[in-house]
């Protein structure tokens, strides 16, 4: 099973914009393990995030912002292909 995990800073303005994309990816992707989830001092570490929120895709960084619904599912729906 594939895993995006979305990093967001609490109380940021787009930490609910974030939510709702992740459930809405949740909705169109039912196989998906999809995590919201505070970034730690440590996230900054290993993966050099800078911006929030951000998209890791299995221990990648996809993007960070607020992506459009369209484009991640398209993303996503490749990295399911293999498409990496």
């Amino acid at each position: 099973m594939a895993r995006l995990d979305i990093l967001v800073h609490r109380g940021c303005l787009s930490e609910q914009s974030a939510r709702t994309l992740a459930q809405e990816i949740r909705d169109e992707l039912p196989d998906w393990d999809v995590d919201v989830r505070s970034a730690a001092q440590c996230d900054t570490n290993t993966f050099g995030v800078l911006v929030f929120p951000a998209f890791l895709l299995d221990g990648r960084i996809l993007t960070t912002g607020i992506p459009r619904k369209d484009w991640l599912l398209a993303k996503l729906r490749a990295w399911e292909k293999g498409e990496r």
